[in-house]
């Protein structure tokens, strides 16, 4: 049998990347039932996620500790201490470079081999960070790469640019996230004419600006626009509130902020919107094909890997509202294009999305570093 062991942190709730180790062990549980035994260190806040509910049911082992209440140093380090006292494992996988690097010592006594799931690109995200965040976050990206005897990226995109920009390119392999069909998948709450949707974090990088001119356009260029809602928080927040009012659009956008039933917002959406500048993924665009939504994104990053342009949805240039507003326009005005996008969409992720599919790359990747002889770590390529 095949021993897995994973820490994934829950202090301050399960990040996207946190979330997505969550679902990849998930379908390795269902998937390999009887060859491979799942073990996950965590803490009492991922109970509150039905998908850690899920691998618990499904028969991973969880060790969950009632730390959230400690400062960040003890909490990391009660985790060193659970995943050190473990047992012997044969792979210890980690979903950030940060906690791969807090865990490594640990990781040393708990397993053979050690694996890093990639979520994003530091050198890109950090770009606005504070000096000292900038500094710390690149380093633990490339001692990550250099220690890890395997490295998974989220796309074939962010593969590419790690082998581009930093070589590495025999320890990566592509492995999508995998999505949580049965919390998206399903029949709409509404009808196809429902809302635009757009869910994301309120933040330059996820283009909602843009989403924003496009409405305005629309509404100048037609005398009407639909209903948009977006779903999200964050620093950008008042600037987009007073961007809407400036383009006099404010009775067509609602700011919905943080909610944890995006899934219902997403079923009932007639087009769902991803008109970021930069994605490694896409998550938002597979959850919505999953939901049976067509998908308008930018052709950025992974969404290219996620939105087949004309099929499943429609592809735009990043920051180009008036190609939104045209793509927008078109999915609108026509019923039939919509419910046809929608359910080739639902098929696309369910085969390629699925966590039992995305489980069968992953234990490909298991059983190939476990083949491999204990690799001497790499020298730090250039960033």
């Amino acid at each position: 049998m095949v021993k897995i062991v994973s820490v994934i942190p829950a202090k301050h709730g399960l990040t996207g990347a946190s979330l997505a180790l969550v679902h990849l062990l998930l379908g390795v549980v269902r998937r390999a039932r009887g060859v491979v035994r799942v073990t996950v260190i965590t803490s009492a806040a991922a109970l509150r996620y039905p998908a850690f509910r899920r691998l618990r049911q499904a028969g991973a082992v969880c060790h969950v500790m009632n730390i959230d209440g400690y400062p960040s140093p003890l909490y990391w380090l009660f985790l060193a201490l659970r995943l050190a006292v473990s047992g012997r494992h044969d792979i210890a996988h980690f979903s950030t470079p940060k906690t791969f690097l807090l865990m490594y010592p640990s990781a040393l006594l708990a397993a053979r081999r050690r694996i890093l799931t990639l979520e994003g690109y530091p050198p890109y995200e950090l770009k606005e960070a504070g000096f000292r965040e900038r500094v710390l976050g690149v380093i633990s990206w490339i001692l990550g790469l250099k220690l890890a005897d395997s490295v998974t990226t989220c796309s074939r995109w962010l593969q590419k640019i790690v082998e581009r920009t930093h070589g590495y390119g025999g320890k990566l392999t592509a492995v999508h996230n995998p999505i949580d069909l049965e919390r998206f998948s399903g029949p709409p709450e509404r009808a196809a004419e429902g809302p635009l949707v757009l869910v994301a974090r309120l933040h330059r990088v996820k283009g909602v600006d843009v989403a924003l001119r496009a409405l305005a356009h629309l509404k100048e260029k037609t005398g009407r626009a639909p209903r948009l809602l977006i779903i999200g928080e964050g620093e950008e927040g008042e600037n987009l509130r007073r961007m809407m009012d400036d383009l006099d659009i404010s009775g067509k956008v609602d700011f919905l902020g943080h909610r944890y039933d995006v899934e219902a917002f997403i079923r009932e959406a007639g087009i769902v919107l991803v008109p970021s500048r930069y994605e490694p993924f896409g998550m938002t665009a597979a959850e919505a094909g999953a939901a049976g939504k067509p998908v308008i994104a930018s052709s950025t990053g992974g969404l290219k890997e996620i939105v087949e342009d004309g099929v499943t949805g429609y592809l735009f240039e990043p920051d180009d509202y008036r190609g939104l507003a045209e793509k927008i326009e078109k999915l609108v005005s026509d019923a039939g294009l919509r419910e046809r996008m929608g359910a080739a969409a639902a098929k696309r992720v369910a085969g390629m999305f699925a966590p039992e599919v995305v489980a069968a790359e992953l234990l490909r990747v298991y059983l190939s570093v476990l083949r491999e002889p204990a690799r001497r770590p790499e020298p730090i390529a250039r960033t």
